[in-house]
C-alpha cells in the first residue's frame, strides 16, 4: 500500500475515520546547490567519493562563514545535512594546521555515536591525512578513558555533562586540547534553553575561560531546529557575535499531516493505531509525552499484535547505554519495524529509513512538533504525520483550529545567562578551575555586581587574604552541580541477581520506583520491593500483572520573595521565588486494558523540597462570592491551574511536564484563593 492510499484508507475506516479531522499535504521541495570554490580539493575529493556532486546553499554559506573566521549557527530542518558543514570545516582546518583539535558536544550520548559513525565515513576519504577519534563520556570504560587522556584525539565527541565535571574540572590532564582548541561544536542548541541552557551558558564561559588560560580562541559552530531568534538566541548561549544560515537548500519529500481526535482512550487508540501503521507496512515511531505512556503503548501494542513480538521496542532516558544501542542499530537495520519513545529520540539519529510519525498529543511547540515529524520522510519518499489529540486544552484546540498550528511561527528559544541561583552554582567551579577576580573578563555575573559578595558569605567561595581572588569553599565543587536535574540518579536492579536494569533521577524515584510500584520496560513488567534511600538503589523482581501504577502526591507552596505584581482583569498576577514541597503519598492501581481504577495504597515516604521560580494569581473574594448556585470554586480555579499549564507553550518554549500547579481556595500565607 502506498502512504497517500493509506491515509485515504483512514479517512473511510468505520474506527478511525469518524476521528480524522484535517489532512494536509505539503508538497515536496527541489533542492537548491550552489559550488564552492574555494574548497580544498582533499575535501571535494572526499566528496566525490561519498557521491556528493554539488553542496546545498546553506552548507556552502556556513562552511564560508567558518572559513573566514566567524562564529556560525546553523537553523535549518532536521535532515538538511548540517552535521557535513562543521566536520568539512573541520577537515579544511586541520590541512591548514595538523595540530588543530575540535570538541563536539551532544545533548544526548545516542547523538555522539551516530554523528562518530558518519564522521568516519568522511574521514576515511582523507588519503592525505589520518584524523584521530573518541567519545569521552560516562559510556566510556576507565581504560579508554585512561587513553584518550594519554593520547588526546584530533576531534573530541562529549556532552554538556562530561565537560563540565570530567574535562573542564581537570583541565590540566587535556592541556593538548586546549593549546589547539580551533573549533567547538555545539549540536541540537534549541535544547539549551530555560534552566538547562543557562546551565550551558556558565559552561560555556568556563570552556573560553581555561581555554585562554592555554592560550586558544576557538570558533563556535552551533546547530538548531528552526526557532524564531536564532541570532539573539545563539549569541545569548556563547555570548559572542555569531553569523546565522537558515535557508535551507536541502529538498524535502512531499508529507501528508493527519489531525485526529478520537473519542475513545486517546491512548489505547494511539497503541492501535500504532499497530496500524506497521501491518500496513510502514515502518513507525510514536512519541509520547511520558516514560510510563511509552511503555503502557509497547504493552497495549504487544497485545494486540503478538506476532510482532521482537519487532517493535519502546526507547526513553533510564535504559541502559547496550540497549539503547541496540534499538538505535535494529532501527537503522530495519530489525525494528516500530518504536514507541519520548523525546529521547527526538533529535537528530539517524534511526534509518521511517515513513510515518505518531504524535501522541500535541509536542508542546511547534519546534518540537517539526523536529519529531522530521524524523521520517528522511530520504526521497514520501510520509505520514499523525497528530492524535489529548484531551487538554491546548491539543482540543487545533482540533477544532488545525490552520492555525500551521499559520503560527516558530517559538523563540530563550535562556537567562544571569540567573541568579545557576551562577551562584557555577562560581565555584569556574574559581576551582582558576581563581576568580572580581574584573574576570570571562566570568563576570553580568549586572549582578554583589554575587561574588553573596558566594563568599554563603561559604561557596572564599575570599583572599589581599582581598582581589576568590577561590572555592569546597574541593570539587563540580560534583554538586548537575546541569540537568537535581539530585543524584537511582540504580534499578534485580533484586534475585544484582543485575542493573536500568536507572531513573531522583525527581522521578519516589512517584515510579516506590515499593509496590510497577515498573516496565521493554513490555515488562517489574515489581517494586525496595527503595533504599541511603545507596540509591531500587530493588525489583520480574513479575507478570495485568495492572499498572500511578502515584499520588500533595504539594505545598511558600512564598520565599515577590519579585513582581501586575493586575489582570479581576485578579492580582505575582511573580517570585517559590519553596515547593511534594510527598508521594500513596498510589493507585489501575488494569492495563481500560484503565479501571482496582484499589489504592498508602505509602509513608520522605518530602521532595526545592526552591524555584512560579507566577499565581491572588483572587478576591467577590469572585468566590459571585458564583452561581451548583457552580464549584474549588472546580473552577483547579480547571483554570489545567488550561494554564496545557496553554503554557504557546508562548513559551516549554513542555507541559515543565511545569507544574497547585490550587488553593485559602492559601495560608496570602490568606485568599
Amino acid at each position: 500500500m502506498e502512504l497517500t492510499d493509506f491515509v485515504h484508507a483512514l479517512k473511510n475506516d468505520l474506527d478511525f475515520g469518524q476521528a480524522l479531522v484535517h489532512h494536509r499535504y505539503t508538497p515536496p521541495q527541489d533542492p537548491a546547490y550552489e559550488e564552492d570554490p574555494a574548497l580544498a580539493p582533499e575535501i571535494s575529493a572526499i566528496l566525490s567519493h561519498l557521491g556528493i556532486r554539488s553542496l546545498f546553499k546553506h552548507q556552502v554559506d556556513a562552511i564560508k562563514n567558518i572559513r573566514e573566521g566567524a562564529n556560525v549557527l546553523v537553523a535549518t530542518p532536521t535532515a538538511s545535512g548540517k552535521s557535513l558543514v562543521y566536520n568539512l570545516s573541520f577537515l579544511e582546518m586541520l590541512l591548514r594546521k595538523p595540530a588543530a583539535k575540535a570538541l563536539y558536544v551532544f545533548p544526548l550520548k545516542a547523538l555522539e555515536q551516530d554523528q562518530i559513525k558518519n564522521l568516519h565515513f568522511l574521514i576515511k576519504g582523507l588519503k592525505a591525512k589520518k584524523v584521530s577519534t573518541g567519545i569521552y563520556d560516562g559510556d566510556t570504560s576507565a581504560y579508554r578513558r585512561k587513553q584518550i587522556r594519554a593520547d588526546i584525539p584530533q576531534i573530541l565527541v562529549t556532552n554538556p555533562d562530561m565537560l563540565h565535571t570530567a574535562i573542564l574540572a581537570y583541565h590540566d590532564a587535556w592541556e593538548k586540547l586546549f593549546e589547539n582548541l580551533s573549533l567547538v561544536v555545539l549540536d541540537e542548541v534549541h535544547t539549551y534553553r530555560g534552566i538547562f541552557g543557562s546551565h550551558m551558558n556558565q559552561v560555556v564561559r568556563r570552556l573560553k575561560r581555561v581555554c585562554s588560560l592555554y592560550g586558544s580562541k576557538p570558533q563556535f559552530a552551533l546547530l538548531s531546529a528552526t526557532i524564531s531568534n536564532p541570532e539573539s538566541f545563539g549569541q545569548s548561549l556563547i555570548e559572542e557575535r555569531i553569523d546565522v544560515v537558515d535557508r535551507s537548500g536541502a529538498p524535502r519529500a512531499g508529507q501528508h499531516v493527519v489531525f485526529m481526535n478520537p473519542t475513545a482512550s486517546p491512548n489505547f487508540s494511539a497503541a492501535r493505531l500504532f499497530t496500524r501503521c506497521i501491518q500496513a507496512g510502514f515502518r513507525t515511531i510514536a512519541f509520547t509525552q511520558s516514560r510510563r505512556l511509552t511503555e503502557l503503548m509497547h504493552m497495549w501494542a504487544m497485545q494486540l499484535a503478538p506476532a510482532l513480538a521482537g519487532r517493535l521496542s519502546s526507547y526513553r532516558a533510564g535504559f541502559l547505554p547496550s540497549e539503547r544501542r541496540e534499538i538505535e542499530k535494529k532501527l537503522n537495520t530495519g530489525e525494528l519495524l516500530g518504536v514507541i519513545s519520548t523525546s529521547a529520540l527526538e533529535l537528530g539519529l539517524d534511526i534509518g529509513e521511517l515513513e510515518v510519525c505518531l504524535l501522541v498529543g500535541y509536542p508542546g511547540s511547534l519546534v518540537k512538533t517539526f523536529q519529531r515529524s522530521g524524523r521520517v520522510g528522511r530520504s526521497d519518499f514520501e510520509s505520514v504525520v499523525l497528530l492524535l489529540a489529548q484531551p487538554d486544552a491546548l491539543d482540543q484546540y487545533f482540533m477544532r483550529h488545525p490552520g492555525e498550528l500551521f499559520k503560527r511561527g516558530y517559538e523563540p528559544a530563550v535562556l537567562d545567562p544571569d540567573n541568579e541561583p545557576i551562577t551562584l552554582a557555577h562560581l565555584p567551579c569556574a574559581a576551582a578551575e582558576l581563581p576568580l577576580s572580581s574584573g574576570d573578563p570571562f566570568f563576570q555575573p553580568h549586572n549582578k555586581p554583589g554575587l561574588m559578595s553573596r558566594a563568599v558569605k554563603e561559604r561557596r567561595l572564599l575570599l583572599s587574604a589581599e582581598g582581589d581572588c576568590y577561590y572555592p569553599a569546597r574541593p570539587r565543587p563540580h560534583q554538586s552541580v548537575n546541569i540537568r536535574t537535581a539530585g543524584e540518579g537511582y540504580v534499578i536492579l534485580d533484586e534475585n541477581t544484582g543485575q542493573v536494569i536500568g536507572g531513573i533521577d531522583a525527581h522521578r524515584a519516589f512517584k515510579e520506583c516506590h515499593p509496590g510500584a510497577i515498573y516496565p520496560h521493554r513490555a515488562e513488567t517489574w515489581g517494586v520491593t525496595g527503595l533504599d534511600l541511603k545507596k540509591k538503589n531500587v530493588l525489583a523482581r520480574k513479575i507478570k500483572v495485568n495492572y499498572y501504577t500511578r502515584p499520588k502526591t500533595e504539594k505545598e507552596t511558600e512564598i520565599l520573595e515577590v519579585m513582581a505584581v501586575k493586575p489582570v482583569a479581576n485578579f492580582l498576577a505575582k511573580f517570585g521565588r517559590l519553596r515547593v514541597r511534594e510527598r508521594v503519598t500513596g498510589y493507585e492501581k489501575r488494569l492495563i486494558r481500560g484503565q479501571e481504577l482496582m484499589g489504592t495504597y498508602d505509602l509513608e515516604l520522605p518530602e521532595t523540597v526545592f526552591e524555584t521560580e512560579g507566577l499565581w494569581f491572588e483572587m478576591e473574594d467577590f469572585i468566590q462570592n459571585s458564583l452561581e448556585p451548583g457552580q464549584h470554586y474549588m472546580g473552577g480555579i483547579h480547571a483554570i491551574e489545567h488550561a494554564a499549564i496545557g496553554l503554557f507553550p504557546l508562548v513559551a518554549l516549554c513542555d507541559r511536564d515543565d511545569l507544574g500547579g497547585i490550587s488553593y481556595t485559602l492559601h495560608p500565607e496570602i490568606k485568599k484563593g
